[in-house]
């Protein structure tokens, strides 16, 4: 008996590690920090700006495949540019399915400057195999 319950346990504890801080309302600032600097390399590698030439106005959830989190920001240029940009990170789920082993892909980021001749157009670049399956480029 005491070897089920010690099979158990093992079995759930990915998941307590997957789960931990979900249920809190404490804000993780240094942890905030860090994913808003990762999203602005990503950005800033999408777009061939540096990081210091724009700014996100604006960011919201959007639908993503299962095991990933969807994140579409608003970037504005110092130079006049607008792009909206996606990034697919992976879920607590994803993680746990993973064994923490998947990462996140890079972001696409489309034109939408006003009388830009690349209005629309997508950055090809960053469009790898986990964006394709997940119809966004």
């Amino acid at each position: 008996m005491r070897l089920k319950q010690l099979i158990a346990f093992a079995a759930l504890l990915p998941l307590s590690t997957a789960f931990y801080g979900c249920a809190t309302n404490a804000s993780n600032s240094s942890a905030s920090n860090e994913e808003g600097s990762k999203a602005m390399k990503k950005i800033s590698m999408a777009i061939g700006e540096e990081v210091g030439e724009f700014a996100i106005t604006s960011q919201q959830e959007v639908e993503a495949p299962t095991g990933y989190d969807g994140t579409q920001y608003t970037v504005k240029t110092n130079s006049g540019k607008t792009y909206t940009c996606e990034i697919l990170e992976m879920s607590g789920l994803g993680k746990v399915v993973t064994w923490g082993m998947g990462s996140g892909a890079s972001a696409m980021c489309t034109d939408f400057t006003t009388g830009s001749k690349d209005k629309g157009k997508t950055n090809k670049a960053g469009c790898n195999a986990l964006l394709q399956a997940a119809g966004k480029c």
